[in-house]
């Protein structure tokens, strides 16, 4: 719900959804439905018209059409990087997978267990045992007389059997869990039954005695023999922002670390423990600072949760902050020139050099360091190149060089 999503309560859409049914085919409807969003619904169940009339034409859907938020945007990073082995989604909206898609990944939600075992070969699963609002959309939830019947409950209890398959004994970070949807919260209470986790954290501004009486069966699993329970008062998207912030930071310190050894042996100086902190910037800049530490351009997603073949660009970001390079954005600047400095592991640097070729939107360098390329008199690509600043054909910007050429060309 939080900005810029904001996507509306429970009440809000049973509001919506009355007035549009008072209007147009029902003056007389109870107006005790109004803000009542599951007696509003089991109305049309009652009437064989939950599908036919509710579904398909009260229930707002444009609202959950919205922009993603950093609560989204940390979930999809979490999922695509196999940080958290799975993503229990009350949601009926795909903004998670918006921005999974966004970043350049083949994103796609589960709505069962049995999609959240193909799944898992590409990635951690994002579970909408619930429904979803663009994949089989008159099988979503709205009322709990729905939970014991197909294909509602045939759903539930392949998500069941997958949880206690994958999820036992996990810690559990939950965030706006206890949701205002009464019916919701019975769905989650009853696929999380028996999970026995090692811990429980949930993210939610509201007082422990209305989590509580809002979701007792929830209130009951966080509370159960050998489970650490944590409750955050704060909004879910800043808290998922700032478990980002640290996930990405934590990332880029193990980073410059694996190189710490060689820079030791390379320049027999002793590395300064501040030289291996990572820099304060803000999701998006420290997301682009793990691209280019796996070695991905900007229209590729990030997809490890720890850094790997990372002896080499550790080496060479220890000996521009050894010179005095300040860190920038997109990398670092030392003598007036911006440097970028880029995972080479494995490639060629031509060929590299034109897999970098990006949308005139990223932000110039002068000098682009890939450590850990390889140089070799081999042509990047038999198109002919374009120019900076185009959009049909963009070129490579800065200049390229291996990493003993860049320690050259920066006297470091």
């Amino acid at each position: 719900m939080a900005a810029p999503s904001n996507l509306p309560p429970a009440w809000r859409v049973a509001e919506a959804s009355f007035d549009k049914y008072v209007i147009e085919t029902d003056p007389t409807c109870d107006t005790a439905m109004r803000h009542d969003l599951e007696a509003f619904a089991q109305h049309f169940v009652d009437l064989h018209t939950l599908e036919t009339v509710f579904i398909e034409s009260l229930v707002p859907w444009q609202t959950f059409v919205r922009p993603p938020n950093a609560g989204h945007a940390a979930v999809a990073d979490f999922l695509i990087t196999r940080a958290a082995s799975a993503a229990l989604s009350a949601n009926y909206d795909t903004l998670i997978e918006r921005c999974g898609i966004e970043s350049g990944f083949d994103f796609q939600n589960s709505l069962d267990g049995d999609e959240a075992t193909v799944r898992s070969r590409t990635q951690s699963p994002l579970l909408k045992f619930h429904g979803c609002a663009t994949r089989d959309r008159l099988a979503t939830v709205w009322a709990p007389s729905q939970l014991g019947a197909p294909p509602i409950a045939d759903r539930i209890a392949r998500s069941k059997a997958w949880m206690a398959a994958n999820l036992r004994q996990k810690d559990l970070l939950v965030v706006g869990f206890w949701s205002d949807w009464d019916y919701l919260n019975t769905v989650l209470g009853i696929v999380l039954d028996g999970l026995a986790p090692q811990s429980v954290t949930v993210i939610d501004p509201t007082d422990a005695a209305a989590l509580e009486a809002k979701a007792p069966e929830l209130w009951a699993l966080a509370h159960g023999p050998g489970v650490v329970f944590t409750h955050v008062r704060e909004s879910g998207a800043e808290a998922l922002a700032e478990l980002r912030k640290a996930f990405s930071q934590n990332y880029i310190r193990g980073m410059l670390s694996a190189g710490r050894a060689s820079f030791e042996a390379a320049t027999g100086t002793v590395c300064d423990p501040a030289w291996l902190e990572p820099p304060d910037f803000e999701n998006d800049v420290l997301y682009g600072w793990r691209c280019d530490a796996e070695g991905v351009p900007s229209d590729q997603p990030a997809t490890r949760a720890q850094p790997s073949q990372c002896e080499v660009v550790g080496t060479f970001h220890l000996l521009l902050r050894q010179a005095g390079a300040t860190s920038r954005p997109t990398g670092y600047e030392l003598g007036g020139r911006s440097i970028r400095v880029v995972n080479g592991a494995g490639a060629v640097l031509s060929q590299l050099q034109v897999r970098f070729i990006e949308a005139p939107a990223i932000a110039a360098t002068d000098i682009v360091v890939a450590a850990g390329a390889t140089t070799l008199p081999l042509p990047g690509s038999v198109v002919r190149p374009g120019h900076v600043g185009s959009f049909m054909r963009p070129a490579p910007v800065g200049s390229w060089y291996d990493l003993a050429d860049g320690r050259t060309e920066l006297g470091i």
